[in-house]
């Protein structure tokens, strides 16, 4: 998708994106072929010419930072096909839900797994650092507002400067409401009977558990509702990218 993509090009919206793609120029490749795409000619052309070399010099490297301020945050699903199977998925629980309140669990999935970093054992800028390295994508729901300027405040730099697409502006956009719960729900995926209907507020109270008595059983049902959290990001996004396509395509 990302390189049938002019979203990036100065002036270019999804309206004459959409007219570049009916009149036959659908890749970067037949755009730099043409002398003069729909209305984009002469210095302006000259100029996208140059940002779609780029971008496609970037992209054959795998330098999946480059595209972290290139292509729009609403835009980010596009990157998906590409980037989707070196994806790190990320779920925080905290104290509360502020910007200040302490960070207890940090969860992130990716091929390596899923791996945790926990508030009085290794969470440190680091450990987020090391968990995070090998990402192309980071996929959240709600990361953008509510998990990453949290680990920022309390972690500061230990996110990667990679394209982030947050699954609840891809979920707003194509009509769905409610939270991640009620996502999953409507989209036909399920969670275990043990966790099946928890919240933030629970996983507050599990934690206070644990801190306060030092209740393993507590800490070991936070956990388990952080990856399922977690877990059905991956399907999620699939689903919701396909949509996307269908309705950006036609």
């Amino acid at each position: 998708m990302i390189d049938r993509s002019f979203i990036f090009i100065p002036g270019v919206g999804e309206r004459t994106e959409r007219k570049l793609w009916e009149d036959g120029v659908d890749s970067w490749s037949a755009f730099l072929g043409m002398d003069r795409a729909g209305s984009i000619k002469g210095a302006r052309k000259e100029l996208a010419d140059s940002m779609i070399m780029e971008a496609r010099r970037r992209l054959e490297l795998g330098d999946c930072s480059y595209f972290h301020d290139l292509i729009p945050s609403r835009e980010t699903w596009r990157l998906w096909p590409t980037f989707g199977g070196n994806a790190a998925f990320l779920d925080i629980e905290t104290t509360g839900t502020w910007r200040t309140s302490h960070i207890t669990v940090v969860g992130v999935h990716d091929s390596r797994g899923y791996r945790i970093a926990l508030r009085g054992r290794n969470l440190s800028t680091s450990s987020i650092k090391e968990m995070l390295e090998d990402a192309s994508l980071l996929v959240t729901f709600n990361g953008l507002s509510f998990d990453v300027p949290i680990i920022e405040h309390h972690f500061p730099g230990s996110v990667p400067k990679v394209p982030h697409l947050d699954l609840l502006h891809l979920a707003r956009r194509l009509g769905f409401r409610g939270g991640l719960k009620a996502l999953e729900l409507q989209l036909g995926l399920s969670r275990p009977q043990d966790v099946l209907g928890m919240s933030g507020e629970d996983a507050v109270r599990l934690w206070r558990l644990y801190e306060r008595d030092g209740n393993t059983n507590a800490l070991r049902l936070l956990l388990k509702y952080n990856m399922e959290d977690i877990k059905n990001l991956r399907p999620i996004a699939e689903r919701l990218v396909e949509m996307m396509k269908d309705r950006v395509m036609g």
